[in-house]
């Protein structure tokens, strides 16, 4: 199982939520990266081998626009939805997720 990495931009709830699911997951609070530039959360996630979590469309332009290496990212549309939802939406791309997928992923 890879590790799911959140950066700040993800609520603290969903990653308990998914924690309570049986996922190991670290937030950028808990590893002292809180505030760090997208660039350097991405690479922080990628030299971990971690999938990197976000709310925040940035990343997208940073791995699909400037190219820049990722291990995979997973892209989570919040607006307008609970947080229940996105820890179910969240839990159910992980459980089918394979192993070796380093791929972008919207959800």
């Amino acid at each position: 199982m890879r590790t799911v990495y959140c950066d700040e931009s993800v609520w603290i709830p969903v990653a308990d939520g998914l924690r309570r699911r049986g996922w190991m997951v670290l937030t950028a609070r808990e590893e002292g990266t809180l505030g760090e530039p997208d660039r350097t959360q991405l690479s922080y996630a990628r030299d971990n081998d971690w999938i990197l979590l976000t709310f925040d469309d940035d990343f997208l332009s940073l791995v699909e626009g400037e190219g820049l290496d990722h291990t995979g990212l997973v892209f989570v549309q919040q607006d307008g939805r609970q947080i229940g939802d996105v820890v179910k939406a969240v839990d159910a791309h992980l459980a089918e997720r394979q192993p070796d997928d380093r791929g972008i992923h919207y959800l």
